[in-house]
């Protein structure tokens, strides 16, 4: 069965799908969208929707969240009132996924709330990319993958065989030794350590040393950007000749940019699933790493 990629509106949206459409020999469209001048979102689905049985649905959560949500939203439910009950709904970026459980009484869980919310109003199946955490996937009453890039991204990357991969903290553990894995090279992660005398804080390499090293760090999420300077602060004083970040999702909020440009970083590498809202980091498309999951998953 063909199915039909549609973009969901938006310059985020629609580019991802068009590449997933391309890489999956499949047809593509797009929602029109468009707001009020109270506010409200407008959709209206392509007229080649009712042709197809199938549909891949491909709407970024990006800024601003709460309107993509709601777009998303008016789309599922416009499609199932269209007839199209395979909807299989891909998401380069998840947002409201870092509020993953209840951390003070009476806290929403908003992953929760809203994957529930996309499964009601008819998405099928559901593939995000790198998701802030895979296990509250389970709150979508559906089949639902997490798609890793960094193996794909690992081929647009320049490394040598001083190059060693760096998780910011021991959460993001895996996606480090991912990433070493598809290069072929060493990885570790930055542990926290106080000073008893003074109460400094300072950050290293729990093994491998960097000194004269080429540094890659690895995350899923840049926002503000004050994990990253740290990061790469202290791997710089550690002796790192080069520092390189790799991030699945470069919001870049505020002055994030400048952060890390000060901190000493000399490129940053983000997957296409959201329009930083500073700087100017190099873009790697990913649409392709989701299509291979797509596949294989028919």
């Amino acid at each position: 069965m063909q199915c039909l990629v549609l973009g969901g509106g938006g310059w985020v949206s629609d580019n991802f799908a068009f590449s997933l459409a391309r890489a999956l020999s499949a047809p593509f469209s797009t929602v029109y969208t468009k707001v009020f001048p109270d506010g409200e979102s407008y959709v209206r689905l392509p007229r080649e929707v009712g042709s197809f049985e199938s549909v891949c649905l491909v709407k970024s959560l990006d800024h601003p969240q709460d309107k993509s949500v709601v777009e998303l939203v008016l789309e599922l439910d416009a499609l199932r009132e269209r007839g199209v009950h395979d909807v299989t709904l891909i998401i380069p970026y998840m947002a409201y996924a870092r509020q993953d459980r209840e951390f003070l009484d009476g806290e929403a869980v908003s992953i929760r709330a809203l994957l529930r919310i996309l499964r009601g109003a008819g998405a099928r199946r559901l593939y995000v990319v790198e998701i802030h955490k895979a296990e509250p996937l389970k709150y979508f009453d559906g089949e639902a993958v997490n798609v890793s890039p960094y193996e794909y991204m690992a081929r647009f990357l320049e490394v040598d065989a001083d190059t060693v991969i760096i998780a910011p903290d021991l959460g993001a553990y895996g996606r480090a030794e991912r990433l070493a894995k598809a290069l072929g090279v060493e990885f570790d992660y930055l542990v926290k350590t106080r000073d008893r005398v003074t109460g400094e804080v300072s950050y290293k390499p729990k093994e491998v040393n960097v000194e004269g090293r080429n540094v890659i760090i690895v995350d899923d999420i840049i926002s503000t950007g004050g994990t990253i300077a740290k990061s790469a602060s202290m791997l710089r004083a550690a002796g790192a000749r080069r520092v390189d970040v790799v991030a699945a999702h470069a919001l870049l909020v505020g002055d994030a940019w400048s952060k890390i440009v000060a901190a000493g970083v000399r490129r940053v590498y983000a997957a296409n699933t959201v329009r930083p809202q500073s700087g100017s980091p190099i873009i790697i498309d990913a649409a392709p790493a989701v299509a291979e999951a797509v596949r294989g998953n028919r």
